[in-house]
């Protein structure tokens, strides 16, 4: 007995069909989803759809699977990063000359057996679809001048920086940009590298209180990776070097997000967690500095897309923290400049933490290398040894630039916090790394560093007596910015959030929270009560 006609048909048209939604998916579910600075989501769908069409249209029906199967590949894993980790794999991708084979390999080593027999069932898959690909239902004149027509069309109606950044076609850019050794290329097909959102002429309305007689040195040094449970002030282990005398340490604060991409726009902003776009449109607290007649300058080994600063002057070295930066630093200090603000934004204790330190000169070396693959129940031991001596090195630069600012002649402050923290197998849910899905209180609980010189202490002694104070409260990353620049006397237009300048008030009552997603929020107690600390559980 034949089966109903059309059977063939549908059975046949099922593989071509799966095909192409795989093909769409990340641009539907993961790389449409642009900040709402940035491209329109549905603009970028559209375009990404029209892309893949007009390859289908173009490319003989059997070859088309696989010539797109390094594209379903990698969109796959680009919707399986954001899944787990809520990273932008393509963005990474796009900034794949910051990264070294180490630095790789420790990111992706815990997820090998699942892109390999991911890997292995979409080429299943692809070979079904070549199998059970048709010709083409229309005559190549009819497709040429549809691919042609369709994409005319399309080009008067869309902004032209769509067409780069549209799924696959930015996925091949940066694949071409790796093959050709072109950053230039790479950015051209990632949001990570378009224009600042900054608006250049927001403004924070500062003024100086009272310029003081002698020069004014202001430092807010970002740190990586660095748990308030890792410092020695905050009972942490004893291979951990203490932070240099004088120092107030502050060793309960949430930070604003888990992932550098968005705590750190949320620190140096006046954003509250939660905000609706990775960077906001609002300038830096460095304009507030430069309104008030501070010369200002960020120094970071990150990249200027992470924060989009606004700062006069900037420098991003390839060096890391203390060989790329305190150079930097040096010739500031040595300048004449009667008021500087400077940002310094280093790698500190990120992964893989082998690097971060000298293995042969510290004890924790003994632990070096670890397996990329991620700490076990086995060998956290080591691994939190390892981890220490990340942190020490984080102390030992901290330390480097308070004994320099110490040199400095007039006020000096600075504020030290690291951007995250990180998970160690901590609770029951055996976490490790950040820049997790969900945040959680291993990843988000951070120290924060105050110190000053004499000369500053002298002029503003209750200033000071009420940060010693505050240091016991529970802080946010939020109270960080209005501390430094309450401490140059810089009064500027706060936006409505609970902040606190800690060297004028209190910190009153209030409920921390941090931002889980864009958006959206989440309250500290509930993440203290999903570590599995009942006493302490979330208000109603």
């Amino acid at each position: 007995m034949s089966p109903p006609r059309g059977t063939g048909i549908r059975r046949t048209a099922i593989a071509p069909l799966a095909w192409f939604v795989i093909l769409i998916l990340p641009a539907a579910l993961t790389l449409s989803a642009a900040e709402p600075w940035d491209l329109d989501a549905g603009q970028l769908l559209l375009a990404s759809g029209w892309s893949i069409i007009c390859l289908r249209l173009l490319v003989p029906p059997r070859v088309f699977p696989w010539l797109t199967y390094p594209l379903a590949l990698f969109g796959l894993a680009c919707l399986v990063a954001d899944l787990l980790r809520n990273v932008n794999l393509l963005e990474l991708a796009a900034e794949w000359n910051t990264f070294n084979a180490a630095e790789v390999a420790e990111a992706t080593a815990p997820y090998r057996w699942m892109l390999a027999g991911t890997s292995v069932g979409l080429g299943v898959l692809c070979w079904w679809a070549a199998r059970g690909a048709g010709p083409h239902p229309l005559g190549a004149g009819v497709r040429y001048s549809a691919v042609l027509v369709g994409t005319a069309c399309l080009a008067v109606l869309l902004p032209a920086a769509t067409w780069p950044r549209a799924w696959p076609v930015n996925a091949t850019l940066v694949g071409v940009a790796f093959a050709v050794n072109s950053p230039a290329v790479a950015h051209a097909a990632s949001s990570v590298t378009l224009a600042s959102p900054r608006n250049p002429q927001s403004s924070w309305e500062a003024t100086r209180v009272a310029a003081p007689s002698a020069r004014q040195t202001m430092i807010l040094l970002i740190g990586e990776s660095v748990r308030a449970d890792f410092l020695r002030e905050c009972g942490g282990p004893a291979a951990v070097r203490a932070v240099r005398a004088g120092a107030l340490v502050a060793c309960d604060v949430a930070a604003g997000a888990n992932a550098t991409h968005t705590s750190v726009p949320l620190l140096i902003s006046r954003e509250w967690p939660g905000y609706g776009a990775r960077v906001s449109n609002d300038a830096t607290f460095q304009r507030a500095f430069e309104e008030a007649g501070f010369r200002t300058y960020w120094f970071g080994t990150q990249g200027n897309s992470i924060a989009w600063p606004d700062a006069m002057v900037q420098a991003y070295p390839v060096e890391r923290d203390p060989e790329g930066l305190l150079p930097l630093l040096d010739r500031v200090l040595a300048s004449p400049e009667p008021a500087s603000s400077i940002v310094l934004h280093g790698y500190g204790a990120h992964a893989p933490y082998c690097e971060r330190f000298d293995a042969k000169a510290s004890p924790a070396g003994a632990g070096c290398p670890i397996p990329p693959s991620g700490p076990t129940h086995a060998d956290l031991a080591r691994w939190r040894s390892v981890y220490a001596g990340a942190v020490d090195a984080s102390v030992d630069f901290l330390n480097q630039v308070i004994e320099r600012l110490e040199r400095v002649p007039g006020e000096a402050f600075l504020v030290y916090t690291p951007d995250h923290g990180e998970n160690l197998l901590d609770d029951r849910r055996a976490l490790y790394g950040h820049a997790l899905r969900h945040p959680t209180r291993w990843d988000t609980h951070v120290p924060a560093v105050f110190w000053a010189n004499a000369a500053w202490k002298a002029a503003h002694p209750q200033a000071w007596a009420q940060l010693s104070a505050n240091t016991r409260a529970p802080l946010m990353h939020a109270d960080l910015v209005p501390t430094l620049l309450g401490a140059a006397q810089v009064r500027y237009r706060e936006r409505p959030r609970p902040a606190v300048n800690l060297l004028q008030q209190p910190v009153p009552a209030r409920q921390r929270v941090v931002q889980k997603a864009l958006g959206a929020v989440s309250a500290w107690d509930t993440l203290v009560f999903e570590a599995g600390e009942p006493a302490r559980r979330p208000a109603p």
